[in-house]
């Protein structure tokens, strides 16, 4: 066992001089196993260790678990940290099974510790008989070669790398050295439950395979899901040189999609994009139900179809592309009006902007077209102070240019500005009378004349980009304009 466990160490480089490992203990034969070797280990090694554990507060025993490893702890001479998780409070939140939410809740939980802790790593305990389980596991649910590769040696995670030094082990190896050693483990009932699926493998499947087939089958699949690992590396790269090319954003403001380049793709690779734009939104479970939701949100006649995947991951089609994540628009406050003094500056809640207004002369032209973020009118025909608003119900405007006016929803839609964006959009008015839309034009009042005597200049800033250039009279001034 110890030469085996130092062999998949060394060669694979998982652990080097002078790092602290954290190791994931439970109690079980497994953690068990797995802590005592890499404590035999660490002097050779020159490897330190943190003892974590988590409480998922699901079973009586876990008050028995923390006092058996408290001792373990002290025996050893290591320290430990337990972690306590509610996975009902989680569950209300994600959804899913309790095992799944489970999960989730205990990596998230291992790993905060281990970064606590100093930790540059974090060890599991999961062996080849848990990868040969995980693998039929996946098979039987229908899983890809994404799934069906199985667990890994080594992944990273929450800045840290998990590594799983008894990737090689089987379980009856570990209960062996664990008699040998005198370790005592604990048993987890659960595991003898047939209700789980996995469980059901365990005690029924592999042994027929085993009887049927011969007693190697199992490293005969292990050595299937190391192919199928290989093959799924193989296309990650190819995904992720074709992500690069049709996605944008991050994870704050969203992963934005082109989807006429996604639709462009192969199926399979269709669905491999997507779950990369749902990780790097930051969902924490992808399964393949949110797939098809997500699909079904692209192929919708509507072209600002949504829905929400993985707990907390809005997904909204705007027009041709597709946003998956990012915060959500504030909602309009309904007859939210904020005065903008000339020359002056106000902040824009429900965009999070700031509109700055100032006057300057004809001379200064020539004036540019108006932007998103920028306005040039004639002021000679405004009536001040303006007003700064979203939206409401029946607002029309006559754009510069253009014959007559118009009702602003049928621009907006023309326009394609995304639903999720209308609402968020500061209108600039002047005696209720709108005369700038960002992102569309300024209003035919505004049109600059060679007999304009002073013009009015517009310009839009982000809170963040305010903020780092030194203004920081944030709120105060501003909330004093609410109309």
């Amino acid at each position: 066992m110890l030469k085996q466990v130092k062999k998949t160490l060394v060669e694979n480089k998982l652990v080097s001089p002078g790092q602290k490992i954290a190791v994931a203990v439970s109690g079980g034969p497994d953690s068990l196993c797995l802590l005592h070797v890499l404590h035999r280990l660490s002097a050779e090694l020159d490897i330190t260790l943190h003892m974590v554990h988590v409480n998922h507060g699901l079973r009586p025993e876990a008050k028995t678990e923390e006092v058996v490893l408290k001792k373990w702890a002290l025996r050893l001479g290591l320290p430990l940290t337990v972690c306590r998780i509610n996975v009902p409070a989680m569950r209300r939140t994600l959804g899913g099974s309790t095992q799944a939410v489970a999960r989730l809740g205990r990596y998230r939980a291992l790993l905060a510790a281990a970064r606590r802790a100093g930790a540059s790593a974090l060890a599991t305990a999961h062996h080849l008989d848990d990868r040969v389980e995980t693998l039929l596991l996946r098979l039987l649910a229908g899983s890809g070669t994404d799934g069906l590769k199985g667990i890994p040696l080594r992944r990273s995670a929450g800045g840290l790398e998990i590594i799983r030094p008894l990737h090689q082990v089987t379980r009856k190896e570990i209960e062996a050295y664990c008699r040998r050693h005198r370790l005592f483990p604990l048993t987890d009932p659960t595991n003898l439950e047939p209700v789980y699926l996995r469980n059901r493998i365990r005690l029924k499947l592999l042994p027929f395979l085993e009887e049927e087939f011969g007693c190697h089958i199992r490293r005969t699949l292990a050595r299937t899901a190391d192919i199928l690992a290989g093959e799924n590396e193989l296309l990650q790269q190819l995904t992720g040189s074709v992500y690069r090319r049709l996605a944008t954003g991050n994870r704050e403001e969203g992963i934005l999609l082109v989807l006429p380049l996604l639709a462009a793709q192969p199926e399979p690779l269709q669905a491999r994009l997507l779950r990369r734009a749902l990780w790097e939104a930051g969902a924490e479970r992808v399964t393949a139900a949110h797939i098809r939701q997500i699909k079904a949100v692209i192929n919708s006649k509507s072209p600002s179809a949504r829905c929400t995947v993985s707990g907390n991951i809005h997904v909204r089609r705007e027009y041709d592309k597709l946003r998956l994540g990012g915060r959500l628009p504030a909602v309009q406050a309904a007859g939210q009006t904020v005065t903008l003094p000339v020359p002056g500056r106000v902040y824009l809640p429900w965009c999070g902007e700031w509109l700055q207004a100032e006057f300057v002369l004809p001379e200064a032209g020539p004036f540019p077209p108006a932007t998103a973020k920028e306005a040039y009118l004639a002021a000679d025909k405004l009536f001040f102070p303006l007003q700064v608003r979203p939206r409401r119900a029946g607002d029309r405007v006559r754009l510069f240019g253009r014959p007559g006016s118009r009702k602003l929803k049928d621009i907006l839609m023309d326009a394609k500005i995304p639903r999720s964006m209308r609402d968020t959009i500061p209108l600039v008015l002047s005696k209720e009378k709108i005369i700038w839309v960002p992102g569309i034009d300024i209003a035919e009042c505004g049109r600059i004349t060679s007999e304009t005597q002073r013009i009015l200049h517009l310009s839009l800033e982000s809170r963040e980009k305010t903020e780092k250039d030194g203004v920081s009279n944030v709120a105060q001034d501003s909330e004093k304009s609410l109309a």
